[in-house]
């Protein structure tokens, strides 16, 4: 019983691992005129989809979003509102990042 538990356990971190991909993700929110924000995240695996991901959190928020694809900053969500904390929780909870590799730049 405890072999298949650890061997459970061994196969959700090496799926994080991978997910993971020891890289950064930035979590930024820009203030734009007057009382509105631009929340900008990058630095997901390049393996995940983001359109899905980005029709997520436009369900759970309500907001309006886009996926922006750049050569040098790779793919990038960026979302009308500030969202940071809620991003960060929705990528904890899911596996997407940890706290290690999770930077807000916020105001």
């Amino acid at each position: 019983m405890e072999d298949t538990v650890e061997a459970i356990v061994n196969q959700q971190r090496e799926t994080e691992r991978a997910v993971l991909g020891g890289q950064k993700v930035h979590i930024r929110v820009q203030q734009r005129k007057g009382k509105k924000f631009v929340t900008t995240v990058q630095g997901l695996n390049q393996k995940l989809n983001f359109r899905r991901i980005n029709r997520e959190f436009q369900r759970r928020w309500g907001c309006n979003g886009t996926v922006i694809s750049t050569p040098d900053a790779g793919t990038v969500i960026q979302l009308q509102g500030n969202w940071s904390e809620n991003i960060k929780q929705f990528l904890l909870d899911e596996h997407m990042a940890t706290e290690n590799n999770l930077e807000i730049h916020s105001l």
